[in-house]
């Protein structure tokens, strides 16, 4: 369990990170359809998290999604 919440805290630093970074130039560099596909797998991997109830991945995936919410929202927007 203790791998699986290093793997969580590092995963979630590097993508908060980047969404800070996407925040402050207001556009996103990824293809629509590339961030579509992301949100939405990511937010399957969170469904799945939640039916095979493993709480490392319901935390991370759910972090994914909502910070992948951000390129959505900017690659939209352009």
């Amino acid at each position: 369990m203790i791998i699986g919440i290093v793997g969580l805290v590092l995963l979630s630093i590097g993508w908060i990170s980047e969404t800070r970074k996407l925040i402050k130039e207001k556009r996103s560099k990824l293809d629509l359809k590339f961030t579509i596909l992301y949100t939405l797998g990511s937010l399957c991997l969170v469904v799945y998290s939640f039916q095979i109830n493993n709480l490392v991945f319901i935390i991370l995936n759910g972090i994914v999604v909502l910070l992948s919410l951000f390129p959505l929202y900017y690659t939209i927007k352009k």
